[in-house]
């Protein structure tokens, strides 16, 4: 008689290979709780940590506060903006709002935010006022126009890395006409002619 057991056993079992626990729900809630308080600690440096002001200034040249005072033929400027435009290419300007003693400090627009400095180096610098804008005309500028463009103006300023000798004085001249000719104009030839001679007077000795 056949024994059954044994023959069962003699048969080969299959290869089994072992199941995989599916992954802890402890895991995954830690990972994602990981993954949120990288986001809005990301968000906070971006924001409030100066993140924004940190990536922008990768590979620029280092910066100092700079401020300064303008004058128009030796009086305050009351008021209009400054700005100052680097020799080096890509690095962004920097801009001084003149108040009404004319003295200003240079600013830095990164993101929306204004930083009061400027990047170092040599700038050109132009100077714009304008009047008061009354109606639909464009307001009038009255600051010489020459001191409108930084191509023109003739100022020049260099921001050192030691805040301390970052102070100038800029001194504007107002436009003046060339002084007119006060020499009377002749006609051509009019030099030529001899004025009219007053007739001789008879002597009275002259019988």
């Amino acid at each position: 008689m056949t024994d059954l057991n044994s023959s069962a056993n003699d048969v080969p079992l299959a290869d089994s290979k072992p199941v995989q626990a599916p992954p802890r729900l402890g895991l995954l809630l830690a990972l994602a709780i990981g993954l949120v308080v990288v986001g809005a600690g990301g968000v906070y440096w971006w924001t409030f940590a100066g993140g924004e002001k940190w990536v922008h200034d990768l590979g620029m040249p280092s910066k100092a506060a700079y401020r300064g005072k303008v004058t128009l033929d030796g009086a305050p400027l009351r008021g209009g903006q400054l700005t100052a435009w680097p020799d080096r290419a890509g690095v962004p300007q920097s801009v001084g709002f003149i108040q009404q003693n004319g003295e200003f400090i240079l600013r830095i627009d990164i993101g929306g935010k204004f930083h009061e400095e400027a990047y170092v180096g040599r700038h050109r610098v132009s100077v714009t006022q304008f009047e008061k804008q009354q109606g639909p005309s464009a307001p009038r500028m009255t600051t010489p126009v020459k001191y409108s463009s930084p191509d023109t103006s003739g100022l020049v300023i260099v921001v050192d890395r030691n805040p301390a000798k970052n102070v100038v004085e800029l001194n504007l001249v107002s436009d003046v006409p060339p002084p007119g000719d006060s020499t009377p104009k002749t006609e051509p030839g009019e030099s030529d002619k001899s004025p009219p001679r007053s007739p001789a007077k008879p002597n009275a000795d002259t019988p």
